[in-house]
């Protein structure tokens, strides 16, 4: 591998005079257009924006198509199934894409999980029953997974602090186009053709961005704390979302296995996150507490919607997009502008939060009415995109604590290496709301009539006080 100074994508040593920080070093020129299109660092940001684009459209398809491949499989009683057919492996692997980013070239390990996706993407349209399909969305969840965690690696060691500032902030615009994008080819390709050609017609362009991302990734860099791989905690955090979604709402095991699931999943993230994170110690170890929380309450609700406007509301897919566009537009528009004016002081992030918690609250509020009838049925849009606007006023500051060194920022460093802080934020974003999103997926639709208003209403009304209560975690984050 080439050296730091001869490559603009590796990572000095601690103390170089020629780390990269700001942006301003001769190896990691200033962002600007011109930057982005002749420079390798520019190169690596424009892919992984590609990247970000269609992982958003990948996000609202699965959404969409959700209840028509319940319903033409015969699993409407097995959402929690469908639902947890992919994130279980994604968590076995999830843990580990940080170690791996360190022990195997960026490039090579991009393009064969790359490979791997694409084979879920196909096994899943070509599943003739829902066990085949679980197949394909196991394969798919596997590669998912460790890709996270090499593209959050890769946004932590790979761009500077400015690049990384102007990277989220250009990926919230990225998601304004997905969040309409993606529903809307959807329900379209759906309606024509089907929701197997759904899940495959976009796949080739997906495959071209991660093939572009990896060839600019070679010769990147990625710092580890850890000797071993947290192997134990991605076993035990898999086996708690399994547990979760094996077991139907009708069973009497539901509570107890959903339970010790659940428990299971929170000691695999305590034990995935730097030391002190469970404990709220301020700083990035509150962030990340407060992510993980933020994220699994948000995300539940959001994996409700698109059952349960089927289901109980009686929408179809076109309305069901337009409800997932409502609230991605909310989110990544408002996000934009964090992104791009982060609350660097404590008193300008704790205020911002408390806006954003005021709109998710007021948000989840709206649509659990919607649900249960006390509103008409296009509440649901205006509530979801309510709680969206919520989640771009606070994700994204919050996301920034949790990727930033404090060094980059002039602050004492506070041992939390490169691939540690990759391997945290993306479990944090995502390991709550597997566990969460798994367990009220399953309890709302204990039958093969689907989710039940009786059941639908509380759950959305816990997962609303949930979000409201998210700015008290944030104040010992900012």
């Amino acid at each position: 591998m080439s050296s730091p100074d001869s490559d603009p994508l590796a990572v000095p040593d601690a103390g170089d005079p020629g780390a990269v920080g700001d942006g301003a070093t001769p190896t990691a020129p200033a962002p600007s257009l011109r930057a982005l299109a002749t420079t390798p660092v520019g190169h690596l940001a424009a892919s992984m924006l590609m990247v970000e684009l269609l992982a958003g459209m990948q996000t609202y398809i699965n959404q969409t198509v959700l209840p028509l491949v319940a319903t033409d499989l015969g699993a409407r009683a097995h959402y929690g199934l469908v639902t947890a057919a992919a994130m279980v492996p994604t968590f076995l692997t999830m843990p580990l894409g940080g170690s791996m980013l360190t022990r195997w070239r960026a490039d090579r390990l991009m393009t064969a999980l790359t490979a791997v996706l694409v084979a879920g993407a196909v096994t899943g349209a070509l599943a003739p029953n829902v066990g085949v399909y679980v197949v394909g969305e196991v394969l798919r969840g596997l590669a998912a997974g460790a890709l996270a965690t090499v593209t959050m690696g890769v946004l932590v060691a790979g761009l500077p602090e400015a690049w990384r500032r102007l990277f989220l902030a250009a990926g919230s615009a990225t998601w304004v186009v997905s969040s309409i994008l993606g529903p809307g080819y959807a329900a379209a390709v759906s309606q024509a053709w089907g929701w197997r050609w759904a899940l495959v017609v976009y796949v080739p362009l997906l495959v071209v961005a991660r093939l572009v991302m990896a060839r600019e990734i070679r010769g990147l860099h990625v710092s580890d704390d850890e000797s071993h791989p947290p192997l134990v905690p991605a076993l035990v955090m898999a086996a708690g979302v399994a547990a979760i979604g094996a077991v139907p709402a009708a069973s009497a095991l539901f509570a107890p296995v959903g339970a010790a699931g659940t428990a299971a999943v929170v000691w695999a993230c305590a034990r995935v996150f730097p030391t002190g994170t469970m404990r709220l110690l301020p700083g990035r170890r509150a962030a990340l507490a407060t992510l993980a929380w933020l994220c699994a309450a948000y995300f539940t609700l959001d994996y409700l919607v698109s059952p349960a406007a089927h289901d109980v509301l009686g929408l179809g897919p076109t309305a069901i997009g337009w409800a997932l566009t409502c609230a991605g537009l909310a989110w990544s528009s408002i996000a934009i502008w964090t992104a791009a004016h982060p609350a660097r002081e404590p008193h300008r992030y704790r205020m911002r939060v408390g806006v954003g918690g005021a709109c998710l609250a007021i948000g989840g509020a709206v649509l659990t009415a919607a649900f249960g009838g006390a509103a008409p049925w296009w509440g649901l849009h205006v509530g979801f995109a309510t709680a969206g606007a919520g989640m771009g006023i606070i994700h994204q500051d919050t996301m920034i604590r949790c990727v930033t060194a404090p060094e980059d920022l002039g602050g004492a460093p506070d041992g939390i290496s490169q691939a540690r802080a990759a391997t945290s934020a993306t479990v944090a974003n995502a390991a709550g709301a597997a566990a969460l999103g798994t367990l009220a997926t399953t309890f709302v639709a204990p039958s093969a009539a689907g989710v039940q208003a009786n059941l639908l209403v509380p759950t959305t009304a816990v997962l609303t006080l949930a979000l409201a209560l998210t700015p008290l975690l944030a104040r010992r984050a900012a």
